[in-house]
């Protein structure tokens, strides 16, 4: 190492430190003691509370949570894994040890870095596409939301990628080292959409370096690369077997592996979609026009957290009709500026208009074979990111791409082009500014790109002046804002064009701001090619306009006004209402129903309190997802349902008083009773159906198919007893007396991916009852019933974890010999 020259280090010393500043000082209100007000993450304490209550009492988390949907697995809100030798000691460290959301954009700049150094790129033009990944305005809008697994993946995705180059460049310890550790800590992140975009990206460049090695006949490199490519990420991936065999298991539980449809002409037709529903599936989908966001940010109005300017013509409209100016700024403020092909959004995804013009000027000028990988990569995410507004394609990959029914919101597939923009842009100046063998091919070049980018700036332009300005959701606009008026049509109208004016002027403000931008840069490099600017200030040039544009786009999404002090938000949405506390008086087992927000069944913050019938969660159980489409979503509600889950209370809302109400249903029929009858059906869509009219007291709905393990007949004993003695999330325990044979119903969500029961230590059959609930023979006598979850999904790939994990830190210590063994050969 004598000959190590420490110089070399000083560059990547200065860009972790620019990246650590602009982080800091973006988002500063973290050092004042306050935290993100996320939406999601609000929602995700409500889930995770009861496993959080758990812990502080046993000093582990459960793998049920009671709280949600009646009860469900615990592996996609919490799931420890207590391994001593994870690689997940190396996640803080790339955090650089800072608070959220500092160390979140400090780890996509640092993990893009990495990846312009493996493709030789200058420091200072990997701190330019670095800045331009971390802080496209999808990260601030993500961050905004609380979707902090999403940004985390995003953070891993551009070091695996150069991991994964490493390998393919002949670099073969350190590529494979790098790929098991960087796979792991991706996966890790427990956000499989985003590895899933990083898998076809991955795809699009090994195609593209196969081609290259065919070419070049290196068949012994193209077996070898691959190989190693494939082992070391799936011992990355083995690192998180705990995390994936529980997912696996679990999803095929779940909606995602598809839910029941009944054939309304039947009471016995039934069959099963597989995967999620299309149209589910598809409903965050972007609109082709849409796509132009990525160059002009406000085409389409922005986002939920955008607001009409104070001189906005809706608002001086609404003063001409008798509003004050206060009354018609609060009116304004209420009106979201998005009008697009979404149901609604946060924000637009905008890459920046630089880094697009350099992506645009690196397709015609770069020399790099890799560029066409890349542009076959951004266009196939553009297309999947229409989702159903461009079927004919999408619904291809939905029904054919191995997984992809797995997954929602095609929007996401623009972190694609968020990758490789900036990617094609370090390149793009790369070769402009510091390759001199051709500047005669470089000025035509630019001349042509130039042309292009005068063809784009007349094009928005005459999108400017032809939208309509007419969004999906303007009927209900419509309608509010006649309800607004008392019913006048004609003066509503007026307050609607107004709507419309101000949408284009949003747009017309954005698209001067990105035709300042093209055409700043494009003087920057003309400058440079007609030598009237040196290379250090053209750079300096590019990065700062680069940086500024998405800088100044990305705090409309995130800035100070998202920050809370913790114990006012605490305060804010974890308080119990005077009608909650008087709920959590009752220390008895129940479930509560929350009828008083808008949707109970999109609703986690009722679960912070109180064993739920609601809940949210992206991956409900299937047959819940079933409860509630036929059972509990429907007018009126069945109060049999309700009962036979236990459900003793239902809030309420009192609109007079803008008050909650508390409503006790004296039906609810407790954790446990036995029944008269077992009612036996065809199959589940006739057991379904049978919930429509039934009495749960005294009849349980069972499939046929169970009918041989329930040979014992059902003799009922009007004084035999049966009692919840304990329920400890993985753990339940029941006492029954009776003289003969009872069939008891326990009004647990069934499960038979874990859940064991057992009569006095002996296993008995948990039979699926009232297509949610769980069931069992109870034979005469006093007994001891438990139930115990044990799945063998998680504590089987628990061993997997710990060996992966040992072999990964074994290719870290061999890669590093490796390195020194060839320092030593040097000296």
């Amino acid at each position: 190492m004598k000959n190590f020259q420490w110089k070399t280090l000083l560059p990547h010393l200065i860009a972790i430190i620019v990246f650590a500043l602009i982080a800091i000082i973006y988002c500063k209100p973290a050092f004042d003691g306050k935290v993100l007000q996320q939406s999601d993450v609000i929602h995700w304490k409500g889930m995770a509370q009861d496993l959080v209550k758990y812990k502080e009492k046993h000093g582990n988390y459960p793998l049920w949570n009671n709280n949600l949907f009646g009860g469900m697995p615990a592996y996609q809100v919490i799931l420890e894994t207590n391994n001593p030798i994870s690689v997940g000691y190396f996640h803080p460290l790339f955090l650089l040890f800072l608070p959220k959301p500092v160390g979140f954009f400090f780890l996509l700049c640092i993990s893009f870095y990495f990846l312009s150094q493996v493709l030789a790129i200058k420091p200072w033009l990997g701190i330019l596409g670095s800045i331009a990944y971390a802080y496209s305005s999808f990260s601030e809008i993500i961050v905004s939301v609380g979707h902090d697994t999403q940004m985390l993946a995003l953070g891993y995705v551009p070091a695996l990628l150069g991991a994964l180059w490493l390998i393919y460049q002949k670099k073969y310890w350190w590529g494979a080292a790098l790929t098991a550790l960087l796979s792991a800590l991706l996966i890790a992140q427990n956000h499989l959409q985003i590895t899933y975009y990083f898998l076809i990206v991955a795809t699009f460049m090994t195609v593209g370096f196969i081609i290259q090695w065919i070419k070049a006949k290196e068949y012994k490199h193209l077996v070898i690369a691959l190989i190693i490519a494939i082992v070391s990420g799936g011992i990355g991936a083995a690192c998180n077997a705990v995390t994936l065999a529980t997912t696996n298991d679990y999803s095929k539980a779940t909606m995602r592996n598809g839910s029941m449809i009944i054939d309304s002409t039947s009471a016995t037709g039934t069959k099963k979609s597989t995967g999620l529903p299309i149209d589910y599936a598809f409903g965050w989908s972007y609109g082709k026009m849409e796509t132009f966001t990525l160059i002009v940010p406000g085409i389409y109005g922005g986002g939920g957290s955008d607001r009409f300017p104070e001189n906005s013509a809706f608002v001086q409209k609404l003063t001409e009709k008798g509003a004050s100016d206060e009354q018609a700024q609060q009116i304004a403020g209420q009106m979201g500026t998005y009008w697009g092909a979404q149901p609604f959004t946060s924000g637009p995804v905008y890459l920046g208009a630089v880094i697009c013009l350099l992506f645009l000027f690196g397709m015609v000028y770069i020399k790099s074979q890799h560029k066409w990988w890349i542009l076959a990569a951004v266009v196939t995410a553009i297309l999947m990111s229409w989702g159903k507004n461009f079927m004919g394609f999408n619904s291809f990959l939905f029904d054919h791409l191995p997984l992809y029914n797995k997954f929602r919101v095609p929007t996401m597939t623009l972190v694609i082009p968020q990758l490789l923009f900036p990617m094609v842009a370090m390149l793009a100046l790369q070769q402009f500014l510091f390759d001199e063998t051709n500047k005669e091919e470089a000025l035509k070049k630019l001349k042509l790109t130039s042309y292009i980018t005068g063809g784009l700036i007349v094009l928005l332009g005459l999108i400017y002046v032809s939208l309509d300005y007419v969004g999906i959701n303007d009927t209900q606009l419509k309608t509010y804002l006649t309800q607004l008026l008392q019913g006048n049509t004609t003066e509503s109208n007026s307050l609607y064009r107004a709507f419309q004016q101000d949408r284009q002027t949003i747009f017309g403000k954005d698209l001067i701001r990105t035709i300042i931008f093209l055409l700043a840069s494009l003087a920057v490099l003309w400058l440079f090619i007609k030598n009237k600017l040196k290379t250090t200030y053209a750079l300096a040039a590019m990065l700062l306009l680069s940086s500024a544009d998405l800088l100044t786009v990305g705090r409309r999404y995130l800035n100070e006004n998202n920050f809370q002090d913790e114990t006012d938000m605490d305060e804010s949405y974890f308080k119990p209402s005077p009608a909650e506390a008087s709920i959590l008086k009752d220390t008895s087992y129940y479930r509560v129903l929350n009828l008083s927000v808008q949707d109970p069944f999109s609703d986690a913050l009722t679960s912070y309190h109180f064993h739920s019938v609601g809940g949210y969660h992206p991956a409900k159980l299937s047959i819940i997802e079933d409860l509630l489409n036929y059972q509990l979503r429907k007018q009126p509600i069945n109060l049999n349902v309700l009962d036979m889950l236990n459900t003793k209370y239902v809030l309420t809302a009192d609109n007079k008083n803008n008050k909650q109400v508390v409503q006790e249903n004296s039906g609810a029929l407790g954790a446990c009773w036995f029944v008269k009858t077992i009612q036996f059906e065809k199959n589940p869509a006739a057991v379904m159906k049978g919930l429509n009219d039934f009495n749960p007291k005294d009849t349980a709905l069972v499939e046929e198919k169970y009918k041989s393990q329930l040979n014992d007949a059902i003799q009922f004993d009007s004084t035999a007893s049966i009692k919840l003695i304990n329920n400890d999330n993985d753990f339940i325990e029941y006492k029954s007396s009776s003289k003969t044979n009872e069939f008891a119903v326990f009004s647990e969500i069934f499960y038979d991916r874990g859940w064991k029961a057992y009569i006095d230590g002996k296993e008995s059959p948990i039979i699926q009852t009232n297509y949610v609930l769980r069931g069992m023979m109870i034979p005469g006598g006093d007994h001891k019933i438990t139930f115990e979850f044990k799945p063998a999904s998680f504590y089987n790939s628990s061993k997997v974890t710990l060996i992966a994990s040992a072999l990964v830190w074994l290719l870290l210590i061999a890669a590093v010999a490796q390195s020194f063994r060839k320092e030593k050969i040097k000296a």
